[in-house]
C-alpha cells in the first residue's frame, strides 16, 4: 500500500506543473510571460523570482511532460525495486532541479538549481543502476560536478564586474565588450558543455545513461541534457552573444566531431541502451552546430530539436525499458524476433528512431532541416555538408538496431509490456506525429524568443 501511495502522489504532483505549463501556453503564446516573485536575500539585493518566458516555456513543457510520464513508466517498471519511496522522493526533486534551471532570474538561484538537479541523479543512478552503478555514478557526480564549479567561477567573475547576478541588470550591463567576458564565456561554456556532454566532455554520459533506471535513463537522455542548452543559449547567446560570436567556430567544430563520434560509436554498440546513449551525444552536436550558427532560422532549429529530440529520445529509452522489462535482456545479439509478439513497442521504437535521423514527414525532420539552412546562411558549408553525412551514421545505427531487435531470430512467445508503460509510449507516438502537423504553434514561441 505505501508503495501505491508513493507512486500515486509521484504521479499526482508531477501532473501539476505539466498543467500549470499548458494552461500558461496561450500568455507565452501571445507574447507575455508568467513572473512570481518573493523576497530572499535583500541585503545581497536576491529576490526569488521565477519567471516563464518564450525561450523557458519550451524547455518547460518537455521537462514538465517527460517527468509526469517518467513517473507513471516507473509504477510497473520499478515495481519490484528496494526502497521505492526514496526513489519517487529523488524523481520528484530531480525534476524540480530541472524546472528552476530554466524558470530562474538570477544566476546564484539558478546554479542553486543546477547543482539540485546532480545530488538526487547521483543517488537515482548509484542506488537503483545496474552494473557497477556506485562508480559509474561517482564519475557522473565528478565530471558534472568539475563543470558546476566552472559554471559557478564564470558566474562570480560576472558578479565581480557588475555587481549583480540578476539577468535583467546583465542583460543591459554587458553591453560593453570587455577582454575578460571572453574568459568568462569559455567558463560558462564549460559548465554547460560537461551537461550537454559534447566530445571531449561526454564521457560521463554513455555509463551513466545506460545503467541508470530506464525512467532515470529517460530523463537524463531526453531532458537532463538540455538544460546545458538552455544555459548555452540563456547565458552565453543571450547575455553575451558578440562574445559568443567570437568563439562560435570552435563549438562549429566541436559540434562536428561530437555529432561523428557520438554516431560511430553507437554503430558498434551490442548494448541497445548504451546504442541510445551514444545517439544523445551525437544529436546534442546537432543542436549546438545550430546555436553556433547564430542565423535566426538555425537558433530555431536547435531549439526544435530540444522538443524533438527529448520527445523522441524519451520513447526510445522507454521502448528499450519495456524489451528489458519482457526480456529480462539488453545485449542486441541475443534479441531478435520481436516485432511479432511486441508490435506496439517495436512501432514506437521505429517512430522514435526515424524521428530522430531526420526522416519526413515526422517531427525531427523539421528541426534538422532548419539546422542545416543555418549552418549554409552562415556560409559554413564544408561543416553544414558533414552535418548532413552524419545524418546516414544516424539512419544506419537506428536501422542496425531495429533489425537485429525486432527482426532477425526467430520468433519469441512473449507479451507486450505492462499497460502504463506502453500507454506512456503510445503517448509520445502521437505527439511525435501530430507536431510534424502542428509544429508551427511551438516554432511561434521559439521565434519571440529570438526577437526578444
Amino acid at each position: 500500500a505505501e508503495r501505491k501511495a508513493a507512486g500515486v502522489f509521484s504521479h499526482t504532483a508531477l501532473a501539476i506543473p505539466l498543467v500549470l505549463t499548458l494552461i500558461n501556453f496561450q500568455t507565452i503564446y501571445s507574447g507575455g510571460e508568467v513572473r512570481e516573485a518573493f523576497e530572499w536575500i535583500p541585503q545581497l539585493g536576491l529576490t526569488f523570482t521565477l519567471r516563464l518566458d518564450q525561450l523557458s516555456y519550451p524547455f518547460l513543457l518537455l521537462i514538465s511532460l517527460i517527468g509526469f510520464l517518467a513517473s507513471v513508466y516507473s509504477w510497473r517498471y520499478m515495481e519490484h525495486e528496494h526502497n521505492i519511496e526514496a526513489y519517487y522522493a529523488l524523481l520528484m526533486l530531480f525534476v524540480s532541479g530541472m524546472i528552476g534551471v530554466v524558470l530562474s532570474t538570477n544566476l546564484f538561484l539558478f546554479y542553486i538549481f543546477w547543482e539540485l538537479m546532480l545530488i538526487p541523479s547521483y543517488f537515482l543512478i548509484a542506488y537503483w543502476g545496474t552494473g557497477n552503478a556506485r562508480i559509474i555514478g561517482f564519475k557522473y557526480f565528478a565530471m558534472t560536478h568539475v563543470g558546476a564549479v566552472s559554471l559557478l567561477a564564470g558566474i562570480a567573475w560576472l558578479n565581480a564586474i557588475y555587481g549583480s547576478v540578476e539577468y535583467d541588470v546583465l542583460s543591459v550591463s554587458v553591453k560593453t565588450f570587455r577582454p575578460e567576458l571572453t574568459y568568462i564565456a569559455v567558463l560558462i561554456f564549460i559548465g554547460a558543455a560537461v551537461k550537454m556532454a559534447l566530445f571531449p566532455l561526454h564521457t560521463w554520459l554513455p555509463d551513466a545513461h545506460a545503467e541508470a533506471p530506464t525512467p532515470i535513463s529517460v530523463l537524463l537522455s531526453g531532458v537532463m541534457i538540455k538544460t546545458g542548452v538552455y544555459a548555452l543559449a540563456r547565458l552565453l547567446i543571450g547575455l553575451m552573444p558578440s562574445v559568443f560570436s567570437t568563439i562560435a567556430p570552435g563549438i562549429f567544430l566541436i559540434s562536428v566531431v561530437t555529432m561523428f563520434w557520438g554516431g560511430l560509436m553507437a554503430l558498434v554498440q551490442t548494448d541497445i541502451k548504451r546504442v541510445l546513449a551514444y545517439s544523445s551525444v551525437s544529436q546534442v552536436g546537432y543542436i549546438v552546430f545550430g546555436l553556433s550558427s547564430l542565423m535566426s532560422i538555425g537558433y530555431s532549429g536547435a531549439l526544435l530539436h530540444v522538443f524533438t529530440h527529448g520527445l523522441a529520445k524519451s520513447l526510445l529509452f522507454m521502448t528499450a525499458g519495456s524489451i528489458m522489462h519482457v526480456t529480462g535482456e539488453r545485449d542486441l545479439r541475443r534479441l531478435g524476433g520481436l516485432f511479432s509478439t511486441m508490435p506496439l513497442t517495436s512501432t514506437a521504437f521505429l517512430v522514435g528512431g526515424l524521428s530522430i535521423a531526420g526522416t519526413p514527414p515526422l517531427a525531427g525532420f523539421f528541426s534538422e532541416w532548419m539546422i542545416f539552412k543555418g549552418g549554409i546562411d552562415a556560409n559554413q558549408l564544408i561543416y553544414t555538408f558533414l552535418a548532413i553525412l552524419a545524418t546516414a551514421l544516424t539512419a544506419g545505427y537506428y536501422l542496425r538496431t531495429f533489425m537485429y531487435a525486432f527482426q532477425v531470430g526467430e520468433p519469441k512467445r512473449l507479451s507486450e509490456a505492462p499497460t502504463t508503460m506502453i500507454m506512456t509510449m503510445m503517448i509520445l507516438v502521437i505527439l511525435i506525429s501530430t507536431l510534424a502537423i502542428y509544429v508551427n504553434p511551438v516554432l511561434i514561441i521559439i521565434n519571440s524568443s529570438i526577437k526578444a
